[in-house]
């Protein structure tokens, strides 16, 4: 049996050009507007190096548990879109040649359909929606979670939310893990709570020469978090 694929759904492949365009363009668009947005506190610069190139976190009492940064979560929404394009491409090649149908615009269609509402909803969710995230709001911490799809994009309509007052938080502390053979390190930071301990920050790649800077980065994080939640 032979596969045979149309014209569009070749033209899936010819998409992970054009998405790679999309990265670069939104990656700029993020850039910017981090660069020309208004300056920060001293409390929410310190916050900023852990919400991972989330735009809206800026300026917020916010961290996120996420280990990729954008440019990583914009790849991974393009890959997302093209491979379930692709997916969808073939399984509807393989019915068509079981059926003796040839699909036409249907399949047109639908394999533009699901790229179109995969891509969208992944980069949104790569620019706006984090795994987890733990904020300061109105004397509480507030932690929104949100299940994963693949990676850091997270499913639709998942959401949910959980506050703790403080007298529920014992501490929040940062600091890092150093380097193990071919792994590198990461800094974090904790919320120890009466119900133990859950990661409210993260941030890996940590070399050896960065780890004293990134643990003292840690630690100030932890202390905003601290300082604003009492």
């Amino acid at each position: 049996m032979r596969l045979r694929l149309d014209d569009n759904e070749r033209g899936a492949f010819h998409y992970l050009f054009g998405g790679v365009v999309v990265v670069i363009l939104l990656k700029g668009i993020a850039f910017l507007a981090d660069r020309l947005g208004p300056s920060l506190s001293a409390d929410q610069a310190a916050l900023r190096p852990f919400q991972q190139g989330y735009p809206l976190l800026r300026g917020e009492l916010a961290v996120v548990a996420t280990p990729t940064g954008l440019t990583e979560r914009l790849i991974l929404a393009v890959v997302l879109a093209v491979g379930a394009t692709f997916m969808l491409a073939v399984l509807l090649a393989l019915l068509s040649t079981a059926w003796h149908r040839s699909g036409g615009r249907g399949r047109r269609i639908a394999v533009r359909l699901v790229l179109m509402l995969t891509l969208v909803w992944s980069v949104y969710a790569a620019f706006l929606l984090p795994i987890k995230e733990t904020r300061v709001e109105k004397g509480e911490l507030l932690i929104r979670e949100r299940r994963s799809f693949i990676g850091d994009i997270p499913w639709p309509l998942s959401l949910h939310e959980r506050r703790l007052s403080s007298g529920e938080v014992l501490w929040v502390e940062g600091g890092s893990d150093p380097p193990v053979a071919r792994e590198k390190g990461k800094a974090w930071i904790d919320v120890v709570t009466t119900a133990g301990t859950e990661r409210a920050a993260w941030v890996r790649g940590l070399d050896a020469k960065d780890e004293l800077e990134l643990l003292r980065a840690a630690s100030d994080g932890a202390a905003v978090l601290e300082r604003e939640l009492r």
